[in-house]
This record gives C-alpha cells, structure tokens and sequence, in this order.
C-alpha cells in the first residue's frame, strides 16, 4: 500500500501551495486523462490556480468529462506560473505529454503513478504498484486532505478506476477497489453515462479497424501469442483517429490458450508503437522494457525507430524466452 509518509508529503503540497500545472502519458488512457482531469478539477474546486497541460488533444472519446475543455494543449500562455508540476500515471519522465522543462526553473515535480517500472522520477514521488489505477492514489489523497470530492471529479476518477481494470476484469482488483470504487459512486454521478461514453458509443471507424486487425493475426509460439499489425494507411483508408486503436489489443488476448496479444500500430514518422497484453504468467513490463518502454505485468508498450520485421523478431524472441521460462525472471 502506498506509503502513509509519501500520501502525507503530497497532501501538504497540496494544502501549502496554490499553483499547481497537472500532466499525464502520451498517447492517454482512461486513467491517465481520468486521473488528469479528476486533480485539475478538485484543485480548481479549493481555490487553487490549476492548469491541465498536454502535447495533443485529448482523445474524443473522452470529450464526456468534465474539464476536457479547459486542457491546455500545445504552446503554453506566459501567465502559466506553477509552483509545483503534478505528473500523473506517466511511467518515465520522457512520457510524459509535453515539455515541461520550460517551468523547471524553481519548480519540482509530484510523481503520482502504479506502474512497477516508474523510476521516481519526481522531486516527490507517490508510487504504489500494488493498487489496480493512478486515479485510485489521487482519490486517496483528495479523501485524506478532506476535500469533499464532487460528481465531476468523481466521474472523471471513476472513469480512471474502470479503464485500468478493464471494468474490474483484471488482475490487482480487491474489495479495496470495489470499496472505493463504490465510495466515488456516491458523489452523486451516473455510472451509466460513464460506461456507455467509454464502451457504446464507438465510432463505426473503430470496428473496421478491428476487422483489419482481426484479418491479420498471426498464430504463434505453439498457440500461445497473437500478433497483428495496423499501418497509417489504414487509418487514412477508414477515416479513423490513431487513438481509436486504444484497447484493440485485448481482442488478442481475449482467447483460449493465448498468453500474450501483440499489436504493432505504424505511425506517420515510420516508427512503431506496440501494446502488450497478458494473462498474468508474463510479465510484459519486463518485455516492454528491454526494448525502452515499460508498464505492467500485464499490460505494457514501447514505442520503437527499428524496422518492424526486426523489431518484431526481437520482441517474439523477448516473449518466447519469457513462455519457456530459460532463466529470463519474466515468468511468475
């Protein structure tokens, strides 16, 4: 559990200061920009200046939160001027969404994050890999500064907490989370809104994405692993956004006998982006970070200059040690 000293050290931060800029990942998930969003908004609520700042629009499937709006994106306005810089969910500094190197001078950073392999990159670091989301850690700090959290920032924590754990599916959720789970429901939002947004309103583009990739998998390592591949001109061809791909990789685990799922996604530059997903008896994180990318034992992804024949000869040999458990320390 995350350390009462780290969760006390931030919550005075907090308190103490009034400034504060928030960050998360590339390329966001739900607990990144839930988890985002959710801060900005309780921050904004006790009187604090708060500014949510990323590289690029937030995906639109996320257009239903709270806030999403006021996320600055891009070149930043002079009248920025934090005292602290609050990453959130971002794995390695060299994540996150944005330079923020701009605002170093006389400011530190609050490191708030679950993934195993975060290097506490921060002046102050909130790590806890045991719990199942970002947007758990933050819901606990805002319950101990005794801020009465609203249905917006509810919502938006509720939507981190749902998102990393595949609607409570995956490994990691305990009656902890499902308590605290239903502690943010009682804030008084709709979960409904929350679920249909994320899981019933994709657009048409995302489901010919997902036929392409079904069309290319490839069975391999006995059975075990799923491999696909989307190129840039299949989002041209189809009209769809690069972050409809979100999530599309668990299709490749969702499977009897398989291990582990792999997809491949081209981007314009000519490097690729690859996610991972497990079961659990591989530890992708480790995978992943081998090849400069990181994340958790059984999600993960790295992004890679390297030709994608080699890079993913590379990664299946990663994974087939991994399978054959040759000593390599990724097989539980």
């Amino acid at each position: 559990m995350a350390t009462q000293k780290a969760i006390n050290e931030v919550v005075e931060i907090l308190r103490g200061y009034d400034r504060f800029i928030v960050v998360s990942h590339v390329n966001p998930d739900g607990d990144a920009v839930g988890s985002l969003l959710g801060l900005y908004l309780a921050l904004k609520e006790m009187g604090k200046q708060a500014w949510a700042l990323a590289k690029e629009p937030l995906p639109e499937i996320f257009d239903f939160l709270p806030g999403s709006g006021d996320v600055l994106v891009g070149e930043v306005a002079e009248e920025v001027n934090p005292q602290w810089i609050v990453s959130l969910d971002v794995a390695s500094r060299e994540r996150i969404s944005g330079s923020i190197d701009g605002f170093r001078d006389g400011v530190k950073v609050i490191n708030i994050d679950h993934h195993p392999t975060n290097p506490h990159f921060g002046d102050v670091n909130l790590v806890e890999p045991a719990l199942s989301s970002t947007a758990e850690l933050v819901f606990r700090v805002l319950r101990r500064l005794v801020h009465t959290v609203s249905p917006q920032v509810g919502m938006c924590l509720y939507t981190g907490i749902i998102t990393d754990t595949g609607c409570f599916r995956y490994a990691g959720v305990t009656s902890e989370t499902l308590n605290l789970a239903a502690e943010i429901l009682n804030t008084g939002f709709d979960p409904y809104v929350v679920s249909r947004s994320l899981f019933e309103e994709y657009p048409l583009s995302r489901l010919f994405l997902e036929r392409v990739m079904l069309e290319r998998i490839q069975v391999l390592l006995d059975g075990r692993v799923l491999v696909s591949v989307l190129y840039p001109d299949d989002f041209d061809r189809l009209g769809a956004a690069m972050s409809e791909a979100e999530n599309l990789v668990n299709r490749l685990r969702e499977n009897q006998g398989i291990e582990v799922g792999i997809l491949f996604i081209g981007l314009p530059s000519g490097a690729y982006r690859v996610s991972f997903r497990s079961k659990g008896r591989v530890d992708v994180s480790s995978v992943a970070k081998t090849l400069g990318g990181g994340g958790h034992r059984g999600a993960a992804g790295l992004r890679s200059e390297l030709p994608f024949e080699e890079l993913k000869s590379r990664i299946i040999e990663l994974v087939g040690r991994a399978l054959e458990d040759k000593g390599s320390g990724l097989v539980s």
